[in-house]
């Protein structure tokens, strides 16, 4: 995905993340349901922080480890972020968030389908949201997320405490078989 600098939708364009992003990005993020729904985001979240955390993304991407992308609304600007961070064991970790007035549109489902086409090439993606979080579970299942069994505690900076974590792989054939087989049966 080094290649990729751009990806469009029919709402959206995804472009990669830059300094000038930091304010909308702290102002979003620093809001405590967008930053509680985050794993490694503290509250409050800071401009600096936000500074701090894009000059470090410009410093990896590189590696290739990391591939995020600031997703822009004609009119709005920046409403989000959505990555893919290499793991330990080489899998991605696909991951994304929203500013509050952007929830329940549509735009993370859109969003995600376009990036998941193209981070596919990584290799094997994975993704989890919080138990408290079911909304985060639809868009992953939307985006062709199944979900593993696995409910870890994974430790949230903004809650300062360790939370259930629904743990997804990328597994799109798999997805929709099971959403065929759901509306055969309810037919």
């Amino acid at each position: 995905m080094r290649d990729v600098n751009e990806i469009k939708t029919k709402r959206l364009r995804l472009r990669r993340v830059r300094m000038s992003d930091a304010q909308r990005i702290a102002r979003f993020c620093g809001d405590p349901g967008v930053g509680r729904n985050l794993a490694m985001t503290p509250l409050p979240y800071l401009e600096t922080a936000a500074e701090g955390w894009i000059m470090t993304l410009m410093a990896r991407e590189p590696q290739g480890l990391e591939h995020v992308f600031a997703i822009d609304l004609a009119g709005e600007g920046m409403i989000g972020c959505m990555g893919a961070h290499q793991r330990d064991g080489g899998a991605f970790e696909v991951g994304y968030w929203f500013g509050r007035p952007f929830w329940g549109k549509g735009f993370a489902t859109e969003a995600l389908q376009s990036f998941t086409a193209r981070a596919r090439k990584l290799g094997e993606l994975q993704a989890g949201h919080f138990v408290d979080n079911p909304a985060s579970g639809r868009v992953l299942e939307k985006g062709g997320f199944a979900y593993t069994g696995e409910t870890p505690k994974l430790f949230s900076l903004a809650r300062g405490e360790s939370v259930p974590c629904k743990r997804m792989t990328f597994a799109p054939d798999l997805v929709r078989a099971l959403a065929g087989r759901a509306s055969a049966v309810l037919h």
